[in-house]
């Protein structure tokens, strides 16, 4: 008979990363191009989702002055830039996480695009080793690993120590709830012990189709 999960190494730990980032005005179309390429390059590349960990993420541009379609506030711009909202949800620590990305030539390469387009002016010093136009002009994100966590963790509202749990551990001081169904269940995991999953969800993705969904009642 199984019993319940009680303890969970932290390479089995979910986490939320949750970026805002500045991007130059009108610079999306670059960063929204970088990311197709990138869906197209992947093809040609190895399995990664287990490497990565990555269980969903979530890419939503905001341009200047702007605001979310909500009736309270919510995401806002700096005064002269875009902002580039990142959410995903991943396995293991944060360091071998963006290491796995860093160290993939196509996934790099988009990230780079991504750096490239960023606006830090008003934020942090050009000179500065973890800024975006240091990080630009010293050789990109896989010259600069250390850096490029600096980077985004200036941006991070999510915290890298915050695990996703199934309850709130006792005493705990977490500035936020992180909620999990099934604590531990890696997308590793998955995959290698789901029955034919790499038929049922190949990678690169078959095409799909999908449903609609109906909106609530009256709304």
């Amino acid at each position: 008979m199984a019993s319940p999960i009680t303890s969970i190494p932290a390479a089995e730990e979910q986490h939320m990363l949750l970026l805002f980032l500045p991007l130059e005005k009108k610079k999306h179309e670059t960063v929204s191009k970088a990311v197709v390429s990138l869906n197209t390059e992947l093809k040609a590349a190895n399995d990664l989702r287990a490497a990565t960990g990555v269980h969903f993420f979530m890419i939503y541009h905001l341009a200047d002055g702007k605001t979310p379609n909500l009736p309270v506030t919510s995401f806002q711009t700096m005064p002269g830039k875009d902002m580039l909202v990142v959410l995903s949800i991943y396995d293991a620590d944060f360091t071998p996480y963006i290491a796995s990305f860093v160290t993939n030539p196509f996934i790099a390469k988009g990230l780079n695009d991504i750096v490239d387009a960023m606006d830090e002016s008003g934020i942090v010093d050009p000179s500065d080793q973890s800024s975006a136009e240091f990080i630009k002009n010293n050789g990109g994100v896989a010259a600069n690993p250390d850096a490029f966590n600096c980077l985004l963790m200036r941006y991070n509202f999510g915290d890298p120590t915050v695990p996703a749990v199934a309850k709130m551990p006792e005493g705990s001081n977490y500035k936020y709830v992180l909620s999990a169904t099934f604590p531990g269940l890696t997308v590793g995991k998955i995959l290698q012990n789901y029955p034919g999953a790499t038929t049922l969800w190949p990678f690169f993705p078959a095409d799909i189709k999908y449903e609609p969904s109906e909106p609530p009642a009256q709304c």
